[in-house]
């Protein structure tokens, strides 16, 4: 047999979940609690022969959570089909206004794009959510503390459902993801004391249920196999697992130098907490595990009712409250890109994250300050040079991307294209319709858009009567399509470019978006007129166009 491993578990959070299988045999007189993993082939007959209580049942895992009488441990240990003993230890809790994390993450800007959540399930394993709040819906959920219902007898789980999904009713607060279909899992008591075969349960449930996101505020000082290998079956079944990377009061008589468990575990989402100023709170773990920081410092949200909070709200702190706003924020990614997998969404909120601290990861802010989605592409990354004006002109609807959601900003513009985008700032007809040019038909998307920007005097076709859609646009083309699309002055003293002469047709609108800032050059102080230009560089002169208008 396996040596006995020893598990020793503090939670910040955990959800609730159902009463699960109990099957028991007397004559228990000194009991002791374990998990039991055993070969799935032999079945659990070795259990006949010692008096014992069965509470929980985990196939998957081929495991039992079981209570004997602790003289009958060593039968256990040397019986060939007990593979590994745990001992299961407690879990414990720690400790409609737009609150200071909503905000910080960026959810007011995602508002454009018409992102709550909606049909993404999370299940939040904690000490279950109140069911009767005004301020929450709960879809449904389990309860996994024998005896007791998956309704919030604590407080702590309403607080994480909140962050992620309090309603957007004019009343208390708001959630990242409104409209998420949140689920109860209770795994812990009123008194926020549970045990690891309970939350080993809840997982199981979630992978039945076919979560898309578990949320576990709850950390460990040393790990688990069964606990490790849970969550390994919920991301290998597609789940996000987010979980808190623990508080500086946990585990002082250890030396730390990472995060906790579970968020230490390869692959789960780890999060730490941040000040209102973005500042390391210096009071939540980090590492180099530390995948995110979200605001977790006084964090108002959703709360149970009681004799001394009569209000139905709270403020907390710590990476319990962290955890939640990752997991408010990857809802709206998998509502936005429904078919991307759990690499890919993670991929793409890296990339829009908000980088604090040393440039790139580093072990105090991870990736940075995750970032809720602000455009509908799936390549946006928020350090590049164009991220700015790239968000301004999706937030406004002004551009769009391609089937498989991406941007590609280095990939070269079409004339129909750029005459597109024009057209929606301009607030251009755009109904599709038959044109005056033979090669641009009433089905091409830009119909509306090319046949209006002809009669508002800015474009042009060839003299054979063609358009010429999908011709690529070069550096000079550009600037005398925004150059006379938004009517910006001209002054002929102005210098020029000294790779562009009077004599060519685009000299006088360069060397007018030049004087008002619109266009630089290369390094060398070249324009390069005849080059094709790309769509993050369009993008970027449409914004300073706008930012100068």
């Amino acid at each position: 047999m396996k040596e006995w491993v020893k598990v020793c578990l503090i939670a910040f959070l955990v959800v609730a979940v159902t009463p699960s299988l109990v099957t028991a045999s007397t004559e228990i007189e000194d009991p002791k609690r374990v998990i039991l993993t055993y070969e799935k082939d032999e079945g659990l007959g070795f259990l006949d022969e010692i008096p014992h209580t069965i509470h929980h049942n985990y196939e998957r895992l081929g495991a039992v959570a079981v209570t004997v009488n602790q003289d009958d441990l060593p039968l256990l240990e040397n019986e060939e089909a007990v593979t590994s003993i745990e001992e299961d230890q407690q879990v414990k809790v720690s400790a409609q206004q737009e609150g200071w994390g909503y905000t910080s993450v960026g959810t007011q800007k995602s508002e454009h794009l018409g992102l709550a959540g909606e049909g993404v399930k999370v299940a939040v394993i904690d000490t279950g959510i109140n069911t009767n709040h005004p301020d929450l819906k709960v879809t449904g959920g389990a309860s996994f503390v024998e005896g007791e219902t998956f309704v919030d007898d604590n407080g702590h789980g309403t607080h994480v459902a909140g962050i992620i999904g309090a309603l957007d009713n004019d009343e208390g607060t708001i959630g990242i993801a409104p409209k998420a279909q949140l689920y109860a899992v209770k795994v812990l008591d009123q008194d926020g004391n549970g045990l690891v075969s309970s939350v080993l349960a809840g997982i199981e449930w979630a992978i039945e249920k076919e979560m898309d996101i578990i949320n576990l505020s709850l950390t460990a000082c040393t790990p688990s196999d069964l606990t490790k290998q849970a969550l390994q079956d919920a991301k290998d079944a597609g789940i996000i697992v987010v979980a808190a990377s623990g508080n500086r009061d946990v585990c002082t008589y250890n030396d730390v130098t990472d995060v906790l468990y579970p968020a230490r575990y390869p692959g789960i989402v780890s999060v730490g907490a941040v000040e209102e100023d973005q500042s390391d709170s210096g009071y939540t773990y980090g590492g180099p595990s530390l995948d995110f920081t979200a605001p977790g410092m006084n964090i108002k949200s959703t709360y149970i009712t009681t004799e001394d909070q009569q209000s139905g709200y709270e403020t907390l702190s710590g990476s319990s409250m962290a955890a939640p706003h990752v997991t408010g924020v990857l809802t709206l990614y998998k509502e936005m890109f429904p078919e991307f997998d759990k690499d890919e969404l993670l991929n793409i909120a890296i990339n829009n994250s908000l980088d604090l601290g040393e440039d790139g990861k580093d072990n105090i802010y991870g990736h940075g300050m995750i970032q809720a989605p602000t455009t509908p592409f799936s390549d946006f990354e928020r350090d590049r040079w164009y991220s700015v004006a790239l968000e301004l002109m999706a937030r406004n609807n002004w551009i769009s991307g391609y089937r498989d959601a991406s941007f590609m900003p280095q990939k070269e513009i079409t004339r129909e294209e750029v005459v597109s985008i024009i057209g929606r700032i301009l607030d251009l007809d755009n109904e599709q319709r038959e044109t005056r040019f033979s090669d641009v038909p009433k089905e091409t998307f830009g119909s509306g858009y090319i046949d209006s920007a002809v009669d508002a005097g800015f474009v042009n076709g060839y003299p054979d009567g063609t358009f010429r859609p999908k011709d690529l646009v070069t550096r000079g083309d550009i600037a005398i399509l925004i150059h006379y699309a938004f009517n910006i002055e001209e002054d002929k003293e102005l210098e020029s470019f000294p790779d562009i002469s009077t004599e060519d047709y685009y000299y006088d609108s360069v060397t007018t978006l030049k004087d008002s800032g619109i266009v630089n050059g290369y390094p060398d102080g070249t324009f390069r007129p005849m080059e094709n230009i790309s769509r993050s560089e369009v993008v970027y002169m449409l914004y300073k166009v706008i930012e100068l208008k």
